[in-house]
């Protein structure tokens, strides 16, 4: 701080000195403006300083440390210090819908609002089975009821992680406002030697940089209330998974394994099946009507059998007949007739 305006000092007083080369008999007026204008820039620079140096000795004194706590771990942040507190959450629920909506009236409760909000719907996956949903907000709660909007939040959920980052900004806040202050006065003092100013380039070159005082402080202004607005808010971000049941946070006993894996593959069984039996269902238009032409098939297959088993036990009984009787057929004469009669009844089933 004390480099730029130490380095301002002589340029403005070049800038006058050649404004007074160029007024004549105006040079000593001139002069003694920068002379004075000079003088108030160092003195401006003396105080600025000191009020610089003391807070950033007050700064640093309550720097280096982690950040105590009281009895019940909540952390007691130092007065008069600028520190951004940032909360990062991964949280289960089985109970999505209600869990949002508590969040929601914490955060309107707290004087909180959401920054971001990404929450999936309700769908299915190609089984049918429901997609477990999901949540993903960021949201910005007053500083002073962050504690107790993250006990809320970890009270109606399974916490599966959470991490903590806090940011000490009171050095840049106080450089900030030292500099603002600066050119806060050096903008006083220029517009009291406009009062006085009679070379129109010496009014030009002081409104030029009264233009250039009023763009810088218009951004520290902005900075400021930046700062201003992370301090006093804090921000946490919320990761919200839907689940049926809750990672477990101590490990399972050798029982509690055997008893979770047999409930998983009983689970298992009555899905397959049941996807068997939706299989079964939705096929129908499929398989109903080829079973039918199967059934007609192998009926017409089958009589016809049925038909040519019968014409061969009647051609036997005929010839144990003529057997009996004396009057035996020709074997070859008997077996051309068999199979006539099955390619005839071949022909007429086609």
């Amino acid at each position: 701080m004390k480099k730029v305006v130490s380095f301002m000092i002589p340029l403005f007083a070049a800038v006058v000195g050649i404004t007074a080369c160029g007024s004549g008999s105006k040079s000593s007026m001139v002069a003694e403006a920068t002379v004075a204008y000079t003088e108030a820039a160092a003195e401006t620079v003396s105080n600025t300083s000191t009020t610089y140096d003391s807070a950033s000795q007050k700064s640093e004194s309550g720097s280096g440390g982690e950040l105590e706590m009281d009895t019940s771990g909540t952390p007691l942040l130092p007065e008069g210090r600028k520190l951004i507190r940032n909360i990062t959450m991964q949280v289960e629920t089985e109970e999505f819908d209600k869990m949002i909506s508590g969040i929601n009236a914490k955060l309107s409760e707290a004087g909180g609002y959401i920054e971001q909000s990404d929450i999936s719907g309700t769908s299915l996956n190609y089984r049918g089975e429901p997609v477990p949903r999901y949540g993903n907000i960021t949201a910005r709660i007053p500083n002073d009821k962050l504690d107790r909007f993250v006990g809320a939040v970890s009270d109606s959920g399974n916490v599966t992680n959470k991490s903590e980052s806090t940011q000490d900004v009171t050095l840049q806040y106080s450089d900030v406002e030292s500099r603002k202050k600066s050119l806060e006065i050096e903008q006083e003092r220029i517009w009291q030697f406009l009062e006085k100013a009679e070379s129109i380039d010496t009014v030009i070159t002081l409104e030029q940089r009264l233009s250039d005082i009023r763009y810088q402080l218009e951004s520290m202004e902005s900075q400021l209330r930046l700062y201003d607005n992370q301090v006093d808010y804090s921000t946490v971000y919320l990761s919200i998974s839907e689940v049926t049941a809750y990672t477990p946070v101590t490990p399972e006993t050798t029982g509690v394994r055997i008893k979770n894996g047999l409930a998983k593959n009983f689970e298992s069984i009555v899905t397959a099946l049941t996807n068997l039996l939706i299989l079964f269902i939705t096929t129908c238009p499929f398989w109903i009507p080829l079973a039918l032409l199967a059934a007609i098939v192998i009926s017409i297959v089958r009589r016809h059998n049925r038909k040519i088993d019968r014409i061969y036990a009647e051609e036997k009984a005929k010839r144990t007949t003529a057997q009996k009787t004396g009057e035996l057929p020709d074997q070859g004469s008997d077996e051309e007739d068999r199979k006539s009669d099955k390619g005839s009844g071949d022909d007429m089933d086609s």
